[in-house]
């Protein structure tokens, strides 16, 4: 049980291998619980939480976009890893990449609402929101949904577990991101499984935070590899 002890001076080492400051540090971990507090008291006034998280608006568009920068940031590392003949996470970061487009692709349903493309009858007759995306089918919305808290659980957790700092596993910094996503997602499964639309669609904040947590990722990755930075890195004592 060692190995779970959490050292408080994780946080600067682990800085120090993604080439975070403190303020930065500090500035990431803060932020996720600052925002979810700012659209939680958004909730008060109608018209501003639906500006804020309704569909094709400020937060979908958001993730959106990080995760289309993320998925060209992580194939670039991909093939950078590839180069420097690093197969496993080359392949890791690929495979990453294409999840980050799947994701970017389900955000905007495909293109559905922006070209006027109507729902397959197949399709709306499943699917809860009566668009063209996968997510959101009835049959399979759960099991999107743990996968979402089981990624984020690693993202919270995995900084802490790992003796040495590796390439694959997310920056300490960005764990209260996934963590607001999990705490979401596992709040929703236990305690309320039938939300009214204002719980509901809070959701776009945690997916927001998700999303602009895989995008830093893939930024801060790829700035390590093009500053010679090694994949794996000694978990210092001292």
């Amino acid at each position: 049980m060692a190995g779970l002890r959490v050292d408080p001076r994780l946080l600067v080492r682990d800085g120090r291998y993604w080439g975070l400051s403190g303020g930065w540090t500090a500035t990431l971990l803060a932020a996720p619980f600052a925002g979810a507090l700012l659209v939680g008291l958004a909730s008060a006034w109608p018209g501003l939480y639906r500006a804020l998280v309704r569909e094709d608006s400020v937060l979908e568009w958001l993730q959106f976009g990080s995760y289309v920068v993320a998925a060209v940031l992580v194939a670039w590392a991909a093939v950078r890893l590839e180069r420097g003949d690093r197969r496993l996470f080359s392949v890791l970061f690929g495979v990453l990449a294409l999840c980050c487009l799947f994701a970017a692709g389900e955000e905007a349903s495909w293109g559905q609402r922006l070209f006027g493309i109507g729902t397959p009858h197949e399709l709306a007759s499943v699917n809860g929101q009566d668009e063209l995306n996968v997510h959101d089918v009835v049959e399979v919305q759960g099991k999107f949904n743990l996968l979402l808290a089981l990624a984020s659980l690693y993202g919270f957790a995995s900084p802490w577990l790992v003796r040495r700092r590796v390439l694959i596993v997310p920056p300490a910094a960005l764990g209260t991101a996934f963590l607001t996503m999990f705490l979401y997602q596992a709040g929703r499964a236990l305690f309320f499984p039938h939300p009214h639309y204002e719980l509901a669609k809070f959701s776009e904040w945690p997916e927001t935070c998700f999303a602009g947590a895989i995008a830093l990722f893939a930024f801060l990755s790829l700035r390590l590899l093009d500053k010679g930075g090694t994949i794996r890195s000694p978990c210092q004592t001292s």
